[in-house]
């Protein structure tokens, strides 16, 4: 009875190991939980990337500034990061989704 019980358990931890590698990278989502109130104007400098969060996939929006060895999530809606974004639309990941 344990020889079937742990045979069971190991075709069950092999089944999920390969299901998981069969994963695109794409499909392991991160989601900001909340939003800067402000955002002070040095955040928006030197700027790697950035990507928007939508509220299909995540609680919230967002926008997603990276840094160097940061991200910092900020309110879609602030005005400041709007026209920000509009002057650095080279800058944004996945852009054509």
């Amino acid at each position: 009875m344990e020889l079937k019980v742990a045979a069971l358990l190991l075709i069950s931890v092999t089944a999920l190991l390969h299901m998981a590698a069969a994963m695109h990278p794409t499909q392991i989502v991160s989601c900001c939980t909340e939003v800067a109130k402000k955002i002070h104007r040095k955040i928006l400098m030197n700027v790697n990337s950035f990507e928007k969060q939508d509220d299909h996939v995540c609680a919230i929006k967002a926008v997603l500034i990276h840094k160097s060895r940061r991200t910092f999530c900020l309110n879609p809606n602030d005005t400041r990061l709007q026209r920000w974004m509009e002057k650095h639309q080279n800058k944004e990941i996945n852009a054509g989704r």
